[in-house]
């Protein structure tokens, strides 16, 4: 079984809850938001509005926004450490900018469904990218047996069988 990064485990612990609420009830659906900011970052501070904004209202409808806000460490280096930084983070964020195939890493980066990247700030490029990711098949996960052992985090995933 491959190993997760606890971000990712969250994610999935996340996705898989909704997903289950969204069973019982079928008019939301989830989409998962995730920003890479900073506060070492002077473009993030809209972002960060945008994103709990989008956390608060809820202003999609039918749609059940899960947002998480992951504070990448690449700034620390200009001299201001990120009480909030993981490299963790900044390991997923390059994983998606391999798989968008962009210009790299940079902040503020929003990450909709793990399919669409764009700057974190622009909202009509947010709500357009949660539309499209409502229409994408989701698959229903099951978690079970989480324990957290310091850093460490393990739990069971199960997904439906293949058709």
């Amino acid at each position: 079984m491959p190993r997760l990064s606890f971000i990712a485990l969250l994610a999935l612990s996340a996705g898989a809850l909704i997903c289950a609420a969204a069973e019982n009830d079928s008019a939301r659906v989830p989409v998962l938001l995730e920003l890479f900011t900073s506060e070492g970052c002077s473009s993030c501070p809209p972002a960060d509005r945008l994103l709990e904004f989008i956390d608060q209202k809820q202003p999609v409808p039918g749609a059940d926004l899960i947002v998480l806000s992951e504070h990448v460490d690449y700034w620390d280096r200009l001299g201001w450490r990120d009480p909030f930084s993981s490299p963790q983070y900044t390991a997923r964020q390059q994983e998606y900018a391999s798989k968008f195939s962009g210009d790299g890493v940079y902040t503020p980066q929003l990450v909709v469904d793990g399919r669409f990247g764009f700057v974190g700030s622009d909202g009509p490029e947010a709500a357009s990218a949660i539309q499209k990711a409502m229409r994408e098949r989701k698959i229903a996960i099951a978690i079970s047996n989480i324990a957290r052992d310091g850093n460490q985090v393990t739990a069971h995933i199960e997904l439906p069988a293949s058709d």
